[in-house]
């Protein structure tokens, strides 16, 4: 992985959200492999979030999508609904490129495209992803998800983070890594449902430590390509 600065790595972790994308950069000292300070962004759109200038982004949106549908998605979402057991159904399935012409979730399904209505709600995003990377053909951005990351720090299967239990779970596993200097400060700051999207920003940023560490693992072993030869891997 290609490093710029001898001492510090700047690294990100990002998360779809209702303000646009919400962002964990963090700043790694190498030496200790633990993070100095982290700050949490909300970007209005795809290019804020890559015009920040991080080594690795690890982004929780898919990359690489099929032109056609498929049911149960691409391998990778198939080995990761493995993986995650009961909390499988987090694996949505992404749409085909050619979803993005309907605007609405019935007139999708009509067409005999069954995605679920999670799905169909974050097409926009996935859509402007999709659209960045096949025109900028950026290097060093990879597909995550926080539940494998969770899965992987846990070594067991989670409550639902929707539940106060999840939830507290899953801060104290982010919390147990000591790798993150600002987390709770960060988390207190925020209200409401975008809690959870910094609480899964995190989990981003701590895949991209691993992948800027060569320590991640992902699904499937073998990279599969989309028809645009962008990966369809999940990194954790």
């Amino acid at each position: 992985m290609k490093k710029f600065n001898e001492s510090y790595g700047i690294l990100a972790g990002v998360d779809g959200c209702s303000k646009g994308w919400c962002v964990a950069l963090g700043f790694l000292r190498k030496a200790t492999g633990a993070f100095t300070a982290e700050k949490i962004l909300f970007c209005r759109d795809i290019t804020e979030v890559f015009n920040l200038g991080a080594e690795v982004y690890a982004i929780d949106m898919p990359i690489g999508l099929p032109m056609e549908h498929k049911p149960g998605g691409r391998k990778c979402d198939r080995l990761a609904r493995k993986l995650l057991g009961p909390r499988r159904a987090s694996i949505f399935t992404p749409p085909p490129r050619k979803a993005f012409s309907f605007k609405s979730y019935e007139a999708l399904s009509q067409s005999g495209i069954r995605i679920s209505r999670q799905s169909f709600n974050i097409l926009p995003k996935i859509k402007e992803l999709d659209l960045y990377l096949r025109k900028c053909r950026p290097k060093s951005i990879y597909e995550t998800h926080p539940e494998l990351v969770f899965f992987r720090l846990h070594g067991d299967f989670l409550p639902s983070k929707h539940t106060s239990s999840g939830l507290n779970l899953r801060v104290a596993l982010l919390v147990g890594t000591s790798l993150f200097r600002s987390l709770e400060r960060n988390l207190n700051a925020i209200k409401g449902n975008l809690r959870l999207d910094v609480l899964d920003a995190y989990a981003c940023l701590l895949a991209a430590k691993r992948i800027y560490e060569d320590k991640a693992q992902r699904v499937p072993e073998n990279i599969e390509k989309d028809a645009f030869d962008l990966e369809m891997a999940i990194w954790f």
